[in-house]
């Protein structure tokens, strides 16, 4: 039987035997035939099969009688982590084969840019980004004539956002220079590989290689229990049970968490996109060299980047889609001969049989469709804008010619008409008889709008009890979840907004959690419709002989299920919907997923708004809807909304709900941005959502801020077959009272780490800030004597030095200026304010002593608020208690005096 080696040139046979090469993976051996012979391939194949090789070996095969000038392969990776990795496994390849290769991205210095130009390598490994700016310059456009071969590595982080839609059209853009060029694309499992195969290739040909993962997959469950001490002990007994391993978690908090539990090892590191280049490279030598036992990682381990032999990949919780759990436990084994072996570890009853489902859908192939973003306005305004630099003129035909040959765009003149005609307002364009003109804008626009990436702020967090800054949220995630009053978790701990202000976001430790808590990096991973659809079927047949786990895991689900039906609770699953009354309102248990539940919630809220006159607050997870609600709107009222609800009304409703919301607003700013209506650098708070609505309603950019939230946030369309369901009676809701899964989402939340602080803690937070704070002593009596000290050195027993007298002022340092009004003969009435003012503080502190200096010392606290303190006759922590109670209310309601 001939091997797909036979049809390589013998230099590559002779270096294969030179690097060991015994023989070809079944995925080189599959792949490696339809690139020989000119084919555009999507080579889908589980991680560490030889993918990069399959596709390289046959391009280097034709790269070696290759003739001319300028780059003739291009290798396109998402990351530029994977750029550096595929460099340093290209270049032995190039070295040995005289062939040239560089890298180019944004961190690319200007010597080899330079380098480049004048003298480009054959093969280019670059990102999405760069090949854009490519096109700016001349020369570079010069050396893209050559191209015979463009490489696309992990297509499918590309194929489903405006990264890829914008890429799409540069590989049209590159055709126009090189003409066609075979196209090669290597990916995960996807559900719909044809669909991506037709992103790559447009209206072109295409061969599929799909090699299944599953039959080499060894999955298994266990339930860790829900206290992440016991779950901790969890993951090191199975690091300790293999030599090496990846521990795969949701969240980079949970990275931390787990990292800073496992740290006295030594053999144990974190790895995680915050992390500086410098941190993750070593962690992945370690790794490598088998310094390290296991690294604690996020997404940022799923792709490609070879960190050497990985014997079994730990999920700590549910990893929510089927395609991450087949990408993470990939990484395992590294050659297809190999069973790659994970362990899903469940963390609550919910994340269990989520578990349960996601690994059965794995090991059977069921993997989830990716979805190709259509018609994306910003992405084409931002493409058009590129072309018209690109050609300084060009007719509007041709640039229809050269976008419709995308995947990623629809044959409508009409929708790049009304696209271009919003671009000409904004002076990126300008139109006549049918030619586009590039503008002086435009230039400076592409080169702040390279990427599709939404330009975002970083807001501070402040945490009022030690009064520091504890970290940062992204922007988007500010105007999606944050309010007064929300809980979110950031640096594994639980935080309590208490204001939004400044430009910053204070908070305080807190300690109840509801519902699905979000996370500070916009990590949350969407749970599919499907998966929480058969979890959901899983509660109501309780048919485990289906799934794969331990006998104790299953008993935990078996008990948890037999001990609702001994408290006669009704188990909400794909057929009933159950609504439960809890403490600030109602929660709704419903099997839908993230994106139809949050389609749902929002419909519900809003019509209960509507018909209640009060606003209704919503927390969305994949099982239930957490509606805070007042006092005398209860469940009745929220079934009836509910069963009110009319299936094709749901967009209209949401519509125009969404207008006047926080996430539409930012949506809509992102997305004006990119059509270079907004400065990219202008600040999102102080843009008015009025103005907005009236600068942009019914235009392209208010469309396709609606388009990207009806796909990517929520979807209408399960939203309303739930609906359906329970018109035609395939569903039914039922009003119960609060049952173990209601309580399941209002008492813990996946991807949370406990609070490290406790009650006691953030007193002691308190009472040492308080100690240490600057204080400025006065005297009132002589006013000759003034001691600036800190909290701590003042005495017991106040008196002034000079005078004797105990009548003692007690400043903060910012009121010092007050005392050059009291030290005055003739005063204003505004001086002779501050004197009685400065006099009273002075008799709190006669009367109290040094309790008086302590709670005059907070931020916030005067003479009427110490008094009110004081008169508590508080103690102990009940006095800081009291001091903070103090400093909160503060910072709630100042910017509301006059």
């Amino acid at each position: 039987m001939t091997s797909a080696i036979d049809l390589l040139d013998e230099k590559i046979k002779s270096l294969l035997e030179k690097r060991n090469f015994k023989e070809l993976s079944y995925t080189q051996e599959e792949a490696i035939p339809p690139i020989f012979y000119g084919k555009n391939t999507l080579c889908i194949a589980p991680t560490g099969t030889g993918k990069t090789e399959s596709a390289m070996l046959p391009v280097f095969d034709k790269l070696l009688t290759s003739e001319g000038e300028g780059f003739k392969a291009i290798y396109i990776t998402p990351l530029r982590s994977l750029n550096r990795d595929i460099l340093s496994r290209l270049e032995w390849w190039c070295g040995e084969l005289g062939l040239r290769v560089g890298v180019r991205h944004g961190d690319t210095s200007q010597y080899e840019r330079r380098k480049q130009a004048l003298n480009p390598p054959d093969l280019l490994i670059t990102t999405p980004e760069t090949l854009q700016a490519m096109f700016m310059g001349k020369r570079l456009r010069k050396h893209l004539e050559n191209v015979k071969y463009v490489i696309i590595d992990e297509i499918h982080e590309l194929a489903g956002n405006k990264r890829g839609a914008q890429l799409s059209v540069a590989l049209e853009r590159l055709v126009v220079y090189s003409g066609e060029f075979q196209r090669i694309g290597l990916s995960a499992t996807v559900g719909n590989p044809k669909d991506v195969a037709t992103y790559l290739c447009g209206k072109r040909n295409f061969e599929l290689v799909n090699i299944p993962v599953a039959p080499h997959l060894s999955i298994s469950v266990k339930y860790a229990g829900d206290d992440f001490q016991k779950q901790a002990k969890f993951v090191e007994k199975c690091i300790d049970s293999e030599k090496s391993s990846l521990v795969f978690v949701n969240t980079r908090i949970t990275a931390e968490a787990l990292g800073h539990h496992l740290f006295e090892r030594g053999d144990v590191d974190v790895h995680h996109g915050s992390l500086s280049r410098d941190v993750r490279i070593e962690a992945e030598d370690k790794f490598k060299s088998g310094k390290l036992k296991s690294l604690i990682c996020t997404s940022s381990m799923e792709l490609g980047l070879d960190i050497g032999h990985v014997e079994h990949v730990i999920q700590f919780g549910s990893p929510r889609e089927v395609a991450r759990l087949l990408q993470r436990v990939g990484r395992a084994g590294h050659r297809l001969e190999t069973v790659s072996r994970g362990t899903v570890l469940a963390t609550g009853f919910d994340d269990l049989l989520e578990s349960l489902v996601i690994s059965r859908r794995a090991l059977e192939n069921e993997c989830e469709n990716l979805s190709l973003i259509v018609d994306a306005a910003d992405v084409l305004s931002n493409q058009i804008s590129a072309i018209a630099v690109e050609y300084g003129q060009i007719s509007f035909d041709k640039i229809c010619s050269i976008v419709f040959k995308s995947a990623c765009f629809s044959d409508d003149k009409e929708f790049v008409l009304k696209v271009c005609r919003q671009m000409e307002q904004h002076r990126l364009i300008r139109m006549e008889e049918g030619m586009i003109t590039k503008t002086g804008r435009a230039r400076t626009y592409l080169y702040s709008n390279l990427s599709m990436i939404p330009d975002e702020k970083k807001v501070k967090i402040f945490d009022i009890v030690s009064r520091r800054y504890v970290g940062t949220l992204d922007e988007s995630f500010v105007v999606g979840w944050v309010y007064t009053g929300a809980v979110f978790i950031t640096k594994g701990q639980l935080w309590q907004v208490v204001a939004l202000e400044d430009g910053m976001i204070k908070v305080e430790p807190a300690y109840k959690m509801k519902g699905e808590l979000p996370s500070w990096e916009g990590e949350q991973i969407p749970v599919p419709f499907e998966v929480a659809q058969e979890t959901g079927r899983l509660r109501r047949n309780r048919n485990f002989s289906r799934y794969k786990s331990d006998r104790k895991s299953i008993n935990f689900a078996e008990n948890f299920l037999e001990g609702m039906d001994k408290s006669n609770s009704l188990i909400p699953n794909d057929k009933l919907i159950t609504a439960e009354h809890y403490d600030e309102g109602v929660v709704l248990n419903v099997c839908g997923g993230h994106r139809a539940n949050e389609a749902l919630g929002r419909v519900i809220s809003v019509l209960l708004a509507a018909r209640f006159g009060t606003s209704v607050g919503i927390e969305v997870g994949a099982y239930r809807i957490l509606f805070r609600l007042p006092k005398d709107i209860r469940a009745t009222d929220v079934v009836e909304t509910l069963r009110s609800i009319e299936p094709p009304a749901i967009m209209g409703i949401l519509m125009i709900a969404l207008k006047r919301t926080a996430i539409f607003k930012w949506k809509l700013v992102q997305i004006a941005k990119k059509f270079g209506a907004i400065d990219t650098d202008a600040d999102y708070e102080k843009i008015s959502i009025h103005r907005l609505i009236d600068l942009f309603d019914k235009t392209i950019i208010a469309e396709e801020a609606y388009r990207e939230l009806f796909t990517q946030h929520m979807d209408t369309q399960k939203a309303g077959l739930l609906v359906e369901n329970i018109q035609t009676g395939i569903t039914d809701v039922l009003i119960t009272p609060l049952s173990a899964i209601g309580r399941e989402g209002l008492s813990s939340s996946r991807d949370v780490i406990p609070p490290l602080s406790t009650d006691q803690a953030v007193i002691n937070t308190v009472r040492q800030r308080i100690e240490n704070e600057n204080i400025i002593l006065l005297c009132m009596n002589c006013r000759k004597w003034k001691s600036k000290t800190t909290v701590g050195r003042v005495p017991d027993d106040i008196v002034c030095p000079l005078c004797g007298a105990r009548l003692i002022a007690a400043l903060k340092p910012y009121e010092e200026e007050n005392i050059k009004a009291v030290l005055k003969k003739e005063k204003t009435n505004e001086e002779r304010n501050i004197e009685i003012r400065l006099l009273r503080n002075a008799n709190i502190v006669l009367s109290s002593g040094k309790n008086a200096v302590r709670a005059l010392s907070a931020r916030g606290v005067g003479p009427d608020s110490a008094s009110r303190i004081i008169a508590t006759m508080s103690s102990g922590d009940a006095f800081y208690r009291e001091i903070l109670k103090a400093e909160r209310n503060y910072i709630k309601t100042h910017r509301f005096w006059q």
